[in-house]
C-alpha cells in the first residue's frame, strides 16, 4: 500500500469519527432507483454516489470524488475497471480506502451491503450500474413505532432511546422534539414529508414528526423522502410510508413553494437580489410541474419523475437567486492537497475562483509531515520532488484567493500511517500519554499526540510554523488540533507522562496521576486549569511570533463551538484567547445538517465574546449536504453576526455545490473582512449608499430626503476612513443610525433593519 493511500486512510478515520457526532441525512428511499447489477443477475440498491459511507449503505465512488474513497476498515471496497472487478478489499484483509480508478469506480459497502457484495460480486466478473430504474410503480413499507409523545422524565433527549422510532404530535407538550443529533427526523404535514431534519425538529400543528435512532433512523432513510406520503396508526402503533411518482411532484412543489416564500421574504426585506431571474425560474418551474401532473394522469411514471426533477432544479435556482450576496464576506474552504502537479493545482483554484471563493485553508502540516521541502520537518512522501505550497501560493495570488497555512498542532500521527509518525519516532519523549501510559487515544481511536506542555515539542512546532510563514507568502496561519486529546471521562484523559506529572507537582504539590475528580476535587480543578494553560500559552506564543514578523501574518484557529465540549473535554479555552485579543479571526466548527442548530449555535458562539473578533463559521458539506442545504446554511449565518463561512472540505464539494453558491451567497466577488478593516468598512458603507438609492428609495421603502440626510453621514465616514481616522468615522456611523431612528420621515421597518445591520458590519470591521 502506498504512503499516499495510507495518508488518506487517516483522513477517512477522522471523517468517520466526526460523522459519529454529525450524522448525515441522505435518504436511500426512491421510487426510481440506481442499482448495481452483478454478473449473476442479482441487483442491489445504491445508497448514493461520492459521499461518506454510513451503516448498511452501498456507495459508488467515481473519479470526481478524488483519489480514494476515504472510508475506514469496517466494510468492503471493490474496484471496478471498464466494468470488470479487478480487486476486492474486505475488512478481514486490510484497510479499505481504495484508490478510485480513472477508468472505473469503487463499490463500497457496509453491513447488509457488504454481505450482498461478498455473496454476489466476484473477482474477474462484470458489474453494471443501472441508473433510474423503475422496478415497481409504488413502494410501501410499514413498521412499528416505539412511542407516541414520550413523557418526562426522559432517560434520553426527547425520550428517544437506542434503535427507537418515535412519533411526536402537537399533543407532545413541547414545540420541538428535544432530540439530539444522533438520529434522523422527518417532518410530516398533511400526510406529506415536507422536510428531513437532523434533530430537535419543530412539531407542526397540521402533522407530526417521526424521529429515529439506529434501526429507526435506518428505516426513515430507506423508506421515506421529501414528498413521500407518511401516516401512523395509533391503535396498532405502526407507521406507513408510500413513495410513488406523485412523491416527486410533491417534492418539486415543496421546493417551488420554498423558492416563492424566500423570494417574497427577500422582497419584503428589500434584499439586493436578481428578482427578475428568480421570477423567471419560478414561472418556468410552474409550467414544468403542470406537465408533470399531466404525465402522472397519463400514468407515464418515468416522464412524471423526469419533469418533476427538472422543476425541482429550476425551483432550487430560483431559491438561490433569492439569497443576498455580500461584497465583504469570507468564503473559505479547507483543503488537503492531493494535486500531483501545477496543472492540477490550477484546476482546483480555477474552480474556487469561478465560485468567488477568497480564502483557502491549505493543509500544510499534518501527521508530522510538511507538504513542502522543509529543513525542520520531514516532507510528506507523496510530494517528494516538488513544492505544492509554492505553486498554491503563486497561483492563488493571481486569483485573489488568500492562502492560510492550515496546520495540525498537537495531533501528529495515526496508527494506520507509520505509527507513531515521523515526529514521535524521533522524539518518543515528546508524546502525550493517558493515565495508563498509552500513546494512542482511546476516545479518538488511533490518534497520536504531542504533549502540549513539553518545551521541546512546543519549540519544534514553533520552528515549523515560523519556517512556513517566513519562507512562503502565506497570508495566515490556521491552528487546528490546538487542544489536548479528548479527556473525558477522566480515566482516558491526557497527559500523564513523567515530565508533565513532575511539572504539575512542582506547582500543586500533588501527582495528577494520584487524584480523581471525586477524590480531590480542588486539585483536580487545578489540574484541569493547568492543562488549559498549556494550550493558551502556546497560542500566546505563536501570536507573539506572528506579530514579530516584517509582514502581516494573520492567526486563526479552528475550534469546537460548545464551551462545555471545547474546555471541559479538550482544555481548548477559545473564549480566553478571543477576549485577550490573540486571534485575527476564529472558525468554530459548527457541523450539523440542522440549519436551525447551525444558526443558533453560531449566534451563541459570537455572543460569548467580549473582545471584537471576526467569526467565520465552519460548515460541514462533507456529511452529505445537497446544494440547497449548503446555501441555506451559508445564508442563515449571515443573520448571526458572523463575517463569513468556511466549508469542510474541498474534496466533498461537487459541481452542484459550486453552481449553487455562484448563483446564491457567492454570486458576487467579495473581499475578506480581516485583511484591511478600513477597506472592508469603506466597501460596506459604499454598498449601503448604493442600496439606499437603487433599492430602498426606488422601492419606496425609504424617504428620499431621509436617504440624503443619512448619506451625508456615510460620505463623511468614508472621508475619515480615507485618512484612517477610524474613531471619527465611527461617530458618523453612529450619527447615521441615530438619524434613522429619530428623523420623522418614512422608513420601512425592514429597511431600518437592513441599514442597521450594514452599519453594524462596518463597526465590526473597524473594531479589528
Amino acid at each position: 500500500m502506498s504512503k499516499r493511500v495510507k495518508t488518506w486512510i487517516v483522513f477517512a478515520v477522522i471523517a468517520a469519527f466526526v460523522l459519529s457526532y454529525y450524522p448525515s441525512l441522505q435518504p436511500q428511499a426512491a421510487f426510481k432507483e440506481n442499482l448495481i447489477k452483478a454478473q449473476n443477475g442479482q441487483t442491489y440498491q445504491i445508497s448514493g454516489f461520492n459521499k461518506i459511507r454510513e451503516a448498511n449503505q452501498l456507495i459508488v465512488y467515481t473519479p470526481e470524488f478524488g483519489d480514494s474513497t476515504l472510508n475506514n476498515q469496517w466494510g468492503i471496497e471493490i474496484i471496478v475497471k471498464n466494468g470488470v472487478v479487478t480487486e476486492v478489499r474486505d475488512a478481514g484483509s486490510g484497510l479499505a480506502d481504495a484508490e478510485i480508478p480513472a477508468d472505473g469506480y469503487v463499490l463500497s459497502g457496509h453491513g447488509e451491503a457488504r454481505t450482498w457484495l461478498l455473496a454476489n460480486v466476484k473477482l474477474g466478473e462484470r458489474t453494471e450500474i443501472l441508473y433510474d430504474v423503475i422496478s415497481e410503480p409504488r413502494k410501501e413499507s410499514t413498521t412499528a413505532f416505539n412511542k407516541l409523545n414520550p413523557q418526562a422524565p426522559f432517560e434520553f433527549p426527547g425520550g428517544r432511546g437506542a434503535d427507537e422510532l418515535i412519533v411526536y404530535t402537537k399533543n407532545y407538550g413541547y414545540e420541538t422534539t428535544g432530540t439530539n443529533q444522533y438520529g434522523a427526523e422527518v417532518i410530516v404535514r398533511n400526510g406529506i414529508v415536507v422536510e428531513m431534519s437532523g434533530s430537535n425538529s419543530p412539531i407542526p400543528d397540521d402533522g407530526f414528526v417521526l424521529s429515529g435512532h439506529g434501526k429507526g433512523k435506518d428505516w426513515l432513510l430507506k423508506y421515506t423522502q421529501v414528498g413521500a406520503k407518511v401516516t401512523f396508526n395509533e391503535e396498532n402503533k405502526t407507521v406507513t410510508a408510500v413513495i410513488d411518482a406523485s412523491a416527486y411532484i410533491n417534492a418539486a412543489e415543496l421546493i417551488l413553494n420554498k423558492a416563492k416564500a424566500s423570494l417574497a421574504s427577500a422582497k419584503e426585506q428589500f434584499l439586493d437580489i436578481p428578482e427578475a431571474d428568480a421570477e423567471a425560474k419560478i414561472a418556468e418551474a410552474e409550467e414544468v410541474i403542470e406537465e408533470a401532473r399531466r404525465a402522472f394522469a397519463d400514468e407515464n411514471w418515468e416522464s412524471t419523475m423526469e419533469l418533476s426533477e427538472q422543476a425541482a432544479l429550476l425551483s432550487k435556482e430560483a431559491y438561490f437567486y433569492s439569497v443576498e450576496s455580500k461584497k465583504v464576506d469570507a468564503r473559505g474552504v479547507w483543503h488537503r492537497p492531493v494535486e500531483k502537479n501545477r496543472e492540477e493545482i490550477i484546476k482546483t483554484l480555477d474552480r474556487l475562483e469561478a465560485a468567488n471563493y477568497n480564502l483557502l485553508f491549505l493543509e500544510t502540516y499534518f501527521h508530522g509531515y510538511t507538504i513542502y521541502p522543509s529543513t525542520k520537518a520531514e516532507q510528506n512522501p507523496q510530494f517528494k520532488g516538488w513544492d505544492p505550497l509554492d505553486v498554491f501560493v503563486e497561483e492563488a495570488k493571481k486569483r485573489g484567493i488568500e492562502v492560510h497555512a492550515w496546520v495540525h498542532t498537537f495531533f501528529v500521527g495515526h496508527e494506520s500511517l507509520n505509527p507513531p509518525g515521523p515526529v514521535l519516532e524521533k522524539h518518543p519523549e515528546w508524546a502525550a500519554v493517558d493515565r495508563q501510559g498509552d500513546l494512542p487515544s482511546k476516545k479518538e481511536v488511533g490518534y497520536y499526540w504531542l504533549n502540549p506542555a513539553h518545551p521541546e515539542a512546543r519549540d519544534f512546532l514553533s520552528t515549523v510554523f515560523n519556517e512556513m510563514t517566513d519562507e512562503y507568502e502565506v497570508e495566515g496561519l490556521h491552528l487546528d488540533y490546538i487542544r489536548y486529546p479528548v479527556s473525558q471521562p477522566y480515566d482516558v484523559g491526557f497527559s500523564y507522562d513523567d515530565y508533565t506529572r513532575g511539572e504539575f507537582k512542582k506547582e500543586a504539590g500533588v501527582d495528577p496521576l494520584e487524584i480523581t475528580p471525586a477524590s480531590d476535587p480542588e486539585n483536580w480543578e487545578k489540574w484541569n486549569k493547568w492543562r488549559e494553560r498549556q494550550i493558551t500559552t502556546f497560542v500566546e506564543r505563536i501570536r507573539g511570533e506572528m506579530n514579530g514578523k516584517d509582514k502581516q501574518v494573520d492567526l486563526s484557529t479552528a475550534v469546537f463551538p460548545e464551551v462545555s465540549d471545547a474546555i471541559d473535554a479538550k482544555f481548548q479555552n477559545w473564549v480566553e484567547w478571543v477576549n485577550a485579543g490573540q486571534l485575527d479571526f476564529i472558525t468554530p466548527m459548527v457541523y450539523s445538517v440542522d440549519t436551525n442548530y447551525v444558526e443558533r449555535t453560531s449566534r451563541e458562539f459570537i455572543e460569548r465574546m467580549t473582545y471584537p473578533v471576526l467569526s467565520y463559521i465552519g460548515l460541514a458539506p462533507f456529511v452529505g449536504f445537497d446544494d440547497e442545504l449548503l446555501v441555506s446554511q451559508a445564508d442563515a449565518i449571515s443573520n448571526t453576526g458572523a463575517a463569513g463561512q468556511v466549508q469542510f472540505a474541498y474534496h466533498t464539494l461537487q459541481d452542484q455545490h459550486f453552481h449553487a453558491l455562484a448563483l446564491g451567497p457567492q454570486r458576487t466577488s467579495a473581499i475578506v473582512p480581516h485583511r484591511n478593516p478600513v477597506q472592508s468598512a469603506t466597501v460596506a458603507l459604499e454598498e449601503l449608499s448604493r442600496k439606499m438609492s437603487e433599492i430602498y428609495v426606488a422601492k419606496k421603502g425609504l424617504d428620499p430626503q431621509l436617504s440624503k440626510i443619512i448619506e451625508v453621514q456615510l460620505k463623511q465616514a468614508r472621508a475619515k476612513l480615507e485618512t484612517s481616522k477610524k474613531e471619527q468615522a465611527l461617530k458618523h456611523i453612529d450619527q447615521a443610525e441615530k438619524l434613522l431612528s429619530t428623523v420623522k420621515m418614512h422608513a420601512d421597518p425592514n429597511v431600518k433593519t437592513q441599514i442597521e445591520k450594514q452599519l453594524d458590519d462596518a463597526r465590526r470591521y473597524l473594531a479589528q
